[in-house]
C-alpha cells in the first residue's frame, strides 16, 4: 500500500468512495474541494481506497474532512494512518471536523475533542416563505464584490480564520446574502451554493443572535420549491421556527477540536452554520 498527495484528476476516486458512504457529494463538489484543499490518498494495485483532506483558513486554523475508506477496506487502520500522514502537515494548527460516532473514537486517541455538536436540517422541497420585516433602515440583499471586505471581517471576528478563497468562489460562482444595519454595515451573512442534493446555507455569521432568523427567513424566501441544507451549532438551533419552515433535522455530527498552538482569541460575532462540514 502507498499513501501519496490528492492531485486534482483524483475527483473522480473522491467520488466512488462518498457514493459507496451515501454521501450526497458530487463530482463537481469533489472538484472544489480539491481546490480548495489538500491531502492524502491511500492506494493499493493502483486503486484509492481511502483519502482525507484539509483546508487552511489563514496562519493557525485548518479545517479537516471526507476521511473516507472503501467499504471492502474498513477496520484496518487506514484511516488513523492517514490521518496521522495529514495531522504531520499541521503540527500547531488548530484542527476541526465533524465526526460521526464511530469516526469520534478515532479522533479522541488522535487528540482531538468534543466542543459540541452541529446539527443538519434539511427539507427536500422548499416552501413557499414570506420575507421578514426588519427594524427601519436594516435590509437583506446580496452581496458583492465590494462587500468582500467586510464578509471576511464578519468571518474573523466569529472565527479567527482568514477565509480569502472560500468568499473569491461564493462571491464569484454562488451567492452571499448580507443583512446590513441602518449605516450600511455588514451585521449578518450566510452563504448560498450548490452543494449535493441541493442548496446548503452557509457558513453563516452574525453580530448577535436577534438578527439569526430574520437574516435566515430571508435567505430561505429566496429559495422557494428548491432542496435546502443547513449544518447549524446546536446551540443556535430554534427547532420551532426550523420546522415551521418544513426543515427536519436528519443528523447530529460531533463538532470536534484538536487545540494546536494559536494566539488568543475573543469572538466578537457568532458562527451559525458552516459552508459544508469538511470545509467548516
Amino acid at each position: 500500500m502507498l499513501i501519496r498527495r490528492l492531485t486534482y484528476n483524483d475527483a473522480a476516486n473522491g467520488f466512488r468512495l462518498t457514493q459507496q458512504c451515501g454521501w450526497p457529494h458530487r463530482l463537481v463538489d469533489w472538484q472544489l474541494l480539491l481546490t480548495l484543499g489538500e491531502g492524502y490518498a491511500m492506494e493499493h494495485d493502483d486503486q484509492v481506497i481511502g483519502t482525507v483532506m484539509a483546508w487552511r483558513w489563514g496562519e493557525h486554523f485548518a479545517s479537516v474532512g471526507v476521511v473516507v475508506v472503501d467499504n471492502v477496506w474498513q477496520g484496518k487502520g487506514i484511516g488513523k494512518q492517514l490521518m496521522q500522514t495529514l495531522m504531520a502537515d499541521f503540527p500547531n494548527q488548530q484542527l476541526r471536523l465533524h465526526a460521526t460516532p464511530q469516526g469520534a473514537m478515532l479522533y479522541e486517541k488522535l487528540g482531538f475533542t468534543v466542543r459540541g455538536t452541529l446539527s443538519q436540517f434539511q427539507t427536500p422541497q422548499l416552501a413557499l416563505i414570506s420575507p421578514p420585516t426588519f427594524p427601519k433602515g436594516y435590509r437583506v440583499r446580496l452581496a458583492t464584490l465590494e462587500d468582500r471586505p467586510g464578509l471576511e471581517q464578519l468571518a474573523y471576528c466569529a472565527t479567527g480564520m482568514n477565509r480569502p478563497q472560500l468568499y473569491d468562489y461564493l462571491l464569484k460562482e454562488q451567492r452571499v446574502f448580507v443583512l446590513t444595519d441602518q449605516q450600511g454595515g455588514i451585521v449578518g451573512s450566510v452563504g448560498c451554493h450548490r452543494f449535493g442534493r441541493g442548496l446548503s446555507l452557509g457558513p453563516c455569521y452574525v453580530k448577535e443572535s436577534g438578527i439569526l432568523t430574520g437574516l435566515l427567513q430571508a435567505a430561505l424566501s429566496q429559495l422557494p420549491g428548491e432542496f435546502v441544507r443547513l449544518d447549524i451549532d446546536e446551540q443556535w438551533v430554534n427547532e420551532a421556527w426550523l420546522t415551521q419552515w418544513g426543515l427536519q433535522r436528519v443528523d447530529v455530527p460531533q463538532i470536534m477540536i484538536r487545540a494546536g498552538k494559536i494566539p488568543a482569541f475573543t469572538p466578537t460575532a457568532i458562527e451559525v452554520t458552516v459552508m459544508t462540514p469538511a470545509l467548516g
